[in-house]
């Protein structure tokens, strides 16, 4: 299904693996953002969907914005911006706080999804430039492939790192944090109880975001890796691609 020598070709090993740590990157977004709006800071559902929205909007206007810059430029500048802003974005989130409010957790959001825009643009744009074009279907969907599996590892860390940390901090808590999500149930809990689980909850969250960052690092350094002069204008053979 995938010729495995395509792996030895650099620029598709270094897309590859940045989409591998992107999907990861975005699960810690779209999965557990809203559990940290809802639960944590006890917004409504709407809420949570708009600090998530802020991604995908931002995504799609800095895909745009990256196709032009990599004309321009290469797509190694590309790469790092967008592996930039995916650690500023993850270190907001790390830095998330109840009191820090909904307009942070959504300005993370928006950067998370400037970061994937230029990152995803410039990884598998230069990974179909790298092959010949009775390869690039095969290419792309490797590209695809490897995201898709970042978001499944990361929801399997993430998710196992959640709940380890939440029944370390709150081993009684049981289906009370369930409760805490549903806005018509959580107002049946206590206020000691409410401020118990919301801080158990955001610590353990913490931990996910900071996963994301470790994530977020490591695609920086895949897009650093990338051949400097590489762009769409000038555009390397597989074989070339490699050194």
């Amino acid at each position: 299904m995938f010729p495995a020598a395509l792996w030895r070709t650099r620029v598709i090993a270094l897309g590859n693996l940045g989409g591998f740590t992107n999907g990861a990157v975005v699960m810690a977004v779209s999965g557990y953002l809203p559990i940290y709006v809802q639960g944590a800071m006890g917004e409504s559902v709407l809420s949570a969907g708009m600090a998530l929205a802020a991604s995908s909007i931002s995504w799609a206007f800095a895909s745009v914005a990256a196709g032009r810059l990599i004309v321009r430029t290469s797509y190694r500048l590309a790469a790092v911006i967008g592996g930039s802003s995916l650690i500023a974005g993850s270190v907001m989130l790390a830095a998330l706080e109840p009191s820090r409010g909904l307009a942070w957790a959504t300005t993370g959001s928006f950067v998370i999804g400037i970061g994937m825009g230029f990152c995803n643009t410039a990884f598998i744009v230069s990974i179909q430039a790298s092959v010949d074009w009775n390869q690039r279907g095969v290419a792309t969907s490797s590209f695809m492939f490897m995201r898709i599996v970042g978001q499944s590892v990361g929801a399997a860390v993430f998710g196992a790192v959640l709940n380890f940390d939440l029944y370390r901090r709150a081993p009684e808590a049981g289906d009370l944090v369930n409760r805490l999500l549903n806005p018509g149930l959580r107002r049946g809990l206590g206020s000691a109880e409410l401020a118990y689980l919301r801080d158990a909850i955001a610590s353990s969250l913490h931990l996910v975001f900071v996963l994301a960052c470790v994530a977020a690092v490591v695609t920086l350094v895949l897009a650093w890796a990338l051949p400097a002069a590489l762009s769409p204008t000038r555009s390397l053979s597989g074989r070339k691609a490699e050194g």
